[in-house]
């Protein structure tokens, strides 16, 4: 019998794991695997405290948006503990899950649990904490942290586009020296992304997709400089909502493995969606094929 840790949270998206806790350990018996169901935040409160081996479980499964599954890989990273990791989305958006070939439906997420491939991808260090596809500064970046639970659940994705027009009186732009591994740029830049991913809030054309891998040991970076005129604020706001960014010509992309920003102000970042800090200087590195994690089958 196969020893499962299920690792959710109960509020994510519109509750639907918390509603569903008794088919999911239904689902785990009938193909011979003893369940043990814990909250997110009380595992790794249970495990700092009580020294909880998550190496005693042969699968550890996490059900959440992606601010969960970070929450989760980034307690394994802080403790060394390398352990594989399977995914049911249940957030929002769920851009992570998109990337790696996760269905969005519950019970064939499930299913993938058991019956998906392990692969090793890359995930990224900022500046000792940790993201699984993306951080961001500037203009919509704080919108997953600041969009309202229960908007996000009466909405779904579209509660970020509505948080994010609110921004759009706040625009303003920040002068910084960006350097990758073999590249510097330096200029004024109103949205900035170091990503690892095919997906970002929900908008699944940003990037140009023949250019990202998620295991090759690099970021897409991408800089958007603010606009001159109303003109060039216009096309920014067509370019996102028909998701081609990469061609518009105020914009910047690059494939780097370690990314530094030096900023003359304290930036605030979002890391997978979530809060991460205000800093001035961080140094952003690629940790290659640091999670083993159970992709589509």
């Amino acid at each position: 019998m196969k020893r499962v840790l299920f690792v959710f949270n109960p509020v994510a998206g519109t509750a639907k794991v918390k509603k569903n806790l008794y088919d999911i350990v239904d689902f785990y018996d009938q193909n011979n695997c003893l369940v043990t169901l814990c909250p997110a935040r009380k595992m790794v409160e249970y495990a700092e405290a009580q020294g909880l081996d998550l190496h005693a479980f042969d699968l550890v499964v996490c059900s959440g948006g992606d601010g969960t599954l970070n929450l989760l890989v980034s307690f394994c990273q802080k403790n060394n503990l390398d352990v594989t990791i399977a995914y049911v989305p249940s957030g929002s958006t769920n851009d992570y899950a998109y990337s790696i070939g996760i269905p969005s439906n519950m019970d064939a997420a499930l299913r993938n649990t058991l019956c998906g491939t392990e692969r090793r991808i890359d995930i990224g260090n900022f500046s000792g904490k940790y993201f699984l596809y993306v951080a961001a500064f500037g203009i919509f970046t704080k919108t997953s942290y600041s969009t309202p639970q229960k908007s996000k659940n009466l909405l779904g994705h579209m509660a970020y586009i509505l948080e994010g027009i609110k921004q759009l009186s706040e625009i303003r732009s920040y002068h910084m020296k960006v350097m990758g591994a073999n590249i510097t740029y330096e200029g004024d830049y109103m949205l900035g992304l170091v990503t690892n991913t095919l997906s970002v809030g929900g908008f699944k054309n940003l990037l140009p997709k023949d250019n990202i891998a998620l295991d090759d040991g690099e970021f897409e970076v991408l800089l958007i400089q603010k606009p001159s005129n109303l003109a060039e604020m216009h096309g920014i706001i067509t370019a996102l909502l028909k998701e081609k960014l990469n061609n518009a010509a105020y914009i910047t992309f690059f494939k780097s493995s370690k990314v530094e920003v030096h900023a003359e102000e304290r930036l605030a970042w979002t890391l997978d969606g979530e809060y991460g800090g205000e800093v001035k200087d961080v140094e952003i590195l690629n940790m290659k094929n640091r999670l083993a994690i159970v992709c589509e089958g």
